[in-house]
């Protein structure tokens, strides 16, 4: 009986041993047909598709990858350092397309200063109204005058930093602005007309005009006694100030003459017999008043001037 069980178990056993065999070369056949197909079919797309391509001989794309991947991951370092120099590439070509801005800008300044036959600034650069200040009101007269085919300068350098550098006084502004007065006629032979745009100090009743339905600020000129060109000033501006009035009944408050003690009695006016100074409302009007009253001006100075020449 136990002879019996033995040759069953031996038999059995030869069995799975068969079995295994048999899984075994299965697979490796499986595993050779499988190898032989993708050689043969790779041997055949380099012969009929690559091996014509100059391409693939003078240049191995799988290779090349390869090799970058590999420098890439091998030398980190390599990899940063060209992304600092296109970084770096970038930001220069940025910043001299921002410098040949800036050039243009510059320029483009200095031809408007040079072409100008009009100086607009401010020697109280400082002063404001409700809601608007000398500063923009002259930029804004200045760019009226230029829209409407007049060249004109406009003073952008500032009055008050030079004041606090050399400390010195407020009433010191007219000898800063004569300064810039005669950097600007010495860079430009053609400037003919200065405007030093101010604003008055006084009540909103006697700064201000209704007419037709709009307010403006009113206008007060100021002509210094104690200069040599007195006569030539208070002739043009006077002129310039009947026409004004001429447009606007009433938006006048005249021509105020200074001199003597205790007043400048110049206001830079030895500069140029075209020198206004005009003083344009007070500290109590609004940026549309002004603004009505600069249109005003620009359409009065623009008849001024075209009938001068």
């Amino acid at each position: 009986m136990w002879v019996i069980k033995m040759k069953q178990f031996k038999s059995r056993k030869i069995k799975k041993k068969n079995k295994i065999i048999k899984y075994v070369f299965i697979f490796f056949f499986f595993f050779a047909y499988v190898f032989a197909f993708k050689y043969s079919s790779d041997k055949k797309l380099k012969k009929d598709v690559l091996d014509p391509d100059v391409n693939y001989v003078s240049f191995n794309l799988s290779s090349t990858f390869s090799n970058k991947f590999s420098k890439a991951v091998n030398k980190p370092v390599s990899l940063l350092n060209s992304n600092v120099k296109q970084a770096v590439k970038i930001e220069s070509k940025q910043t001299k397309v921002s410098d040949k801005k800036e050039e243009n800008k510059v320029a483009e300044k200095v031809e408007k200063e040079i072409a100008a036959v009009v100086y607009v600034y401010n020697t109280h650069q400082t002063e404001s109204y409700v809601d608007y200040s000398v500063y923009d009101a002259a930029s804004l007269l200045s760019n009226k005058l230029n829209e409407s085919g007049i060249p004109t300068y406009f003073e952008e350098q500032s009055v008050s930093t030079v004041l606090q550098q050399n400390n010195m006084k407020y009433y010191e502004s007219y000898d800063v602005s004569k300064n810039y007065l005669k950097q600007a006629i010495a860079n430009n032979a053609n400037l003919k007309y200065f405007i030093d745009f101010h604003r008055d100090s006084v009540s909103k009743q006697k700064s201000t005009i209704s007419y037709n339905g709009k307010n403006y600020a009113k206008v007060l000129f100021l002509i210094g006694l104690d200069n040599a060109n007195y006569s030539a000033n208070l002739q043009s501006t006077s002129s310039l100030n009947e026409i004004i009035e001429g447009k606007v009944p009433g938006i006048s408050r005249g021509i105020m003459k200074k001199g003597g003690k205790g007043v400048d009695g110049v206001y830079n006016q030895d500069v140029s017999e075209n020198l206004f100074l005009i003083e344009v409302g007070s500290n109590y009007n609004t940026k549309e008043e002004v603004q009505n009253t600069i249109e005003v001006i620009c359409d009065s100075f623009i008849e001024y001037v075209r009938g001068a020449v």
